[in-house]
């Protein structure tokens, strides 16, 4: 895994007390134990100045204030050795979604997910075949239908004023439309009463799908008992069960 590590004095901790850190969100593919990462043979430890101005290009430092005031919500690192040990400013650039999900050559099969971000609700998806998350979750892609259902879904939770299943403030994200961007939204508690951020964006692909929580929620393939066998759920290209 790729970490960005702070190096400043005074220290700075995370909530745990231990070192503040970033981590990369890439892919693994379990099968030939292959992820994505920037390390190669000689090539592990490199240093990134947040304010340096030798190269007459923006600090790093002011990317990301200008990344922050302007919602793009990743910062792409483009680590190649020639550089040596020492990353240049140009080499960041802030976006405002992820969008190389795993690698180009990756095969999409179909099947049924669920996540606890959708409080269970199950919905038919492309998944990359044989490749997760680091964190060991399914890479999703859904079609506009099925992310719409997904939004009403999520509106109805958030709208239950049930008191046994009322939700707590920041347990379900929201999802809004802008356009045909899909927006993920955080709800948070705090003394002032709740506050909304905007976490992500889904922006449809070439196929008009979107990877809806990718590398954020806990996706997982539904996994149906027939005659005492487990196996995934899957349907065909039209559709059917």
């Amino acid at each position: 895994m790729d970490v960005l590590v702070p190096n400043g004095t005074p220290a700075w901790y995370g909530d745990s007390g231990a070192d503040h850190t970033a981590a990369a969100h890439t892919w693994r593919h379990p099968a030939t134990s292959r992820y994505g990462t920037a390390l190669v043979d000689g090539y592990d430890i490199a240093y990134l100045p947040l304010d340096d101005v030798a190269t007459g290009e923006p600090t790093v430092i002011d990317v990301l204030r200008e990344a922050r005031h302007t919602d793009q919500r990743w910062i792409t690192i483009d680590i190649d050795p020639a550089d040596r040990h020492l990353i240049a400013p140009g080499r960041v650039a802030p976006t405002a979604h992820h969008d190389q999900h795993v690698p180009a050559d990756a095969t999409w099969v179909q099947a049924t997910v669920t996540s606890t971000a959708v409080a269970g609700q199950e919905y038919r998806a492309l998944v990359a075949d044989g490749y997760t998350t680091d964190a060991g979750y399914e890479v999703a892609r859904f079609d506009r239908a099925t992310a719409e259902r997904m939004v009403a879904d999520l509106t109805a939770v958030h709208a239950n004023h049930d008191r046994n299943s009322d939700p707590m403030p920041g347990e379900y994200p929201h999802l809004r439309w802008a356009g045909d961007v899909l927006l993920l939204i955080e709800e948070r508690d705090n003394v002032n009463g709740n506050t909304y951020r905007e976490v992500d964006q889904a922006h449809p692909d070439p196929q008009g799908r979107y990877a809806i929580g990718a590398y954020g929620w806990p996706w997982q393939r539904v996994t149906k008992w027939v005659s005492g066998v487990a196996s995934n759920a899957t349907f065909d290209l039209n559709g059917r069960t």
